[in-house]
Parts: C-alpha cells; structure tokens; sequence
C-alpha cells in the first residue's frame, strides 16, 4: 500500500514508518526538504496526493492540540483519503494492522459517497452501495420499479454522479449504475 505518514512532531513517526517498510509499504510524507507542512507549495506537482494514496496515517498524541505540521490530514480528508490517527507512543493498540485500519477507513470514506447520493436523491427509497478504489469510485443505485423508466434511470444516475462530483472533486473517474427492486406493494 502507499501511505502518507503526517506527524505531529517531526521524528515522532520514525519507528511507525520503519515498522511500514519493513512490512513492503511504501510511505510518502507531506513535509518538504525544509521540515515545512507541505512540499506541494512550491510545486503543486510535488504534493503526494497529486498520486493515489491508499491511507493517511496521523501520528499524534491524542492529549496535544493539532498543528499546523498535521496540515496533510486536511488535504488527505479534502481528497477523500482513508485517515487514521495514532498514538506514536502507542501503536500497537491503535493501529493492529495497517490493513485493518485501511478497511475501516475506507468503509468511512464509501459511507461519505452513499450519503452524499442519498441526500441529492431526497426521498426516493434508493439502496446506494459504494466501492472506493484507486482514481475510481463505483456507485450502485437500486430504486423501487416505480421510479424505473429509461429517462428516470437516466436522470438518477446523472443526479448521483452530481452528488459524488460535489463531495469529491478530486475524483477522476465515477462509475454509476442504477438499477430496480421490486416495489414494495408488489
């Protein structure tokens, strides 16, 4: 997987990203070659999530306040990327598996997607099932049949696809797919 490791405090992480490669990960951090908050500044190209990213990974102490060295969590969250803090002092308990942790974060991201859908969809009674991957975000809308002509299909599917652009711009590429369920009185 690719990382994006933030610490709060530069060198807090050190053990965390050793433990990350050590297990075949490969882990990018925000912080230019100054110890700033962020190598894209200069050259937006630079910024690591320019590229896919599978998780974001904040090593913090969750006592401390957030700073400014923690800006990447706000741009990793901007781009919908899974997010997880950690305790530096105390990864074993917080993080027992970056796979673990990526699933987690990741069904947080996807609920985010099926909300937004929802909410631009108002009171249909749509199952929205949602599935992240890297540049691509596949949507699965069921409407009752009563809302299932071509030109109703057509229309909740370009309203979805809407909704997801809204959420996340940062998205290349949007698969919809909207089907029927039986109606309820059937």
């Amino acid at each position: 997987m690719k990382l994006l490791l933030i610490e709060s405090t530069p060198g807090s992480a050190t053990a965390i990203e050793t433990s990350l490669v050590a297990d075949g990960h490969e882990v990018v951090t925000c912080t230019d070659e100054h110890g700033g908050p962020c190598r894209g500044m200069v050259h937006h190209d630079a910024c690591p999530l320019e590229g896919h990213i599978d998780m974001a990974i904040v090593a913090r102490d969750p006592a401390s306040p957030r700073l400014l060295s923690e800006m990447g969590a706000v741009c990793a969250t901007r781009h919908r990327v899974p997010l997880v803090e950690v305790d530096p002092a105390d990864v074993a308990d917080d993080m027992p598996t970056v796979a673990v942790a990526n699933a987690l974060a990741t069904r947080r991201v996807e609920a985010g997607y099926a909300t937004a859908v929802r909410h631009e969809l108002g009171n249909i009674a749509a199952i929205v099932d949602v599935r992240r991957e890297v540049d691509r975000v596949h949507i699965t809308v069921q409407v009752p049949a009563s809302d299932g002509t071509p030109s109703k299909l057509a229309s909740l599917a370009d309203r979805a696809r809407h909704a997801v652009r809204v959420h996340d711009q940062y998205v290349k590429t949007i698969d919809i797919a909207v089907t029927c369920y039986p109606d309820p009185a059937d």
